[in-house]
């Protein structure tokens, strides 16, 4: 089952990921969708869960898919993994490839053990 702060993990890491690859400010975020800029910030770092439309409005402007936050939150379902989540959110693009190579060794390490 999912749970809430898995999908407000998932989405809060899909906003500022995306926000970012599309060399956006939060400030021009919260114009194209009509919220604050402080409310923006809320939704990035987990405090707030957006209501649907919301969620509608920030995925169009945002180039994501709904689907995205479904699939990240089946794999945040543990503390752990939202914690990861959440420390993946604050890195930049090369910090992000890099978990991901480390990521990818322990999974074939794994798989050959």
């Amino acid at each position: 089952m999912i749970e809430e702060k898995s999908v407000t993990a998932a989405i809060s890491f899909l906003i500022k990921k995306q926000r970012k690859s599309l060399n956006m400010t939060q400030e021009e975020l919260a114009k194209k969708i009509g919220l604050s800029t402080r409310h923006i910030g809320k939704l990035e770092d987990g405090t707030y869960t957006p209501k649907f439309m919301t969620l509608l409005k920030l995925s169009e402007v945002l180039k994501f898919n709904i689907s995205d936050v479904v699939n990240l939150s089946k794999y945040a379902a543990c503390d752990d993994e939202v914690k990861i989540l959440k420390l993946l959110k604050n890195m930049n693009k090369e910090e992000v490839l890099t978990s991901l190579k480390m990521l990818e060794i322990l999974s074939k390490r794994r798989a050959n053990a």
